[in-house]
């Protein structure tokens, strides 16, 4: 994630999730707000622990940071992000072409693809 940085302060994280827009997909919901910043863009994964244990929960954030990477080149810079894993999800064969595909469809509909 090379043009990236990650959010890291549980304020940044509330103020995304009560004032910015959000877009809900199959595995994942995207919040998303516009930053003054025009160079980086701020994101932050969530999977809550409702989901599962530590091992489903890190596999799934990885592979949600995986889907991220592979995409970020095409994504516009000056937002703040946070992709939450939606958590009525109980998948066991977890595929991150899923995840990629659910991750490209919210991207263009939120045009920042």
């Amino acid at each position: 994630m090379k043009n990236t940085i990650t959010l890291k302060k549980n304020y940044e994280f509330k103020r995304i999730l009560q004032k910015g827009k959000w877009y809900s997909g199959k595995y994942i919901r995207v919040y998303l707000m516009k930053e003054n910043d025009e160079t980086k863009n701020k994101i932050g994964f969530v999977v809550s622990r409702k989901a599962g244990n530590s091992v489903f929960r890190n596999r799934t954030r990885r592979i949600i940071r995986e889907a991220y990477t592979k995409i970020e080149k095409d994504i516009q810079k000056g937002y703040k992000l946070i992709i939450m894993w939606k958590t009525k999800n109980e998948v066991k064969n977890l595929k991150s072409t899923d995840i990629l595909e659910d991750l490209q469809k919210l991207m263009k509909e939120s045009e920042l693809i």
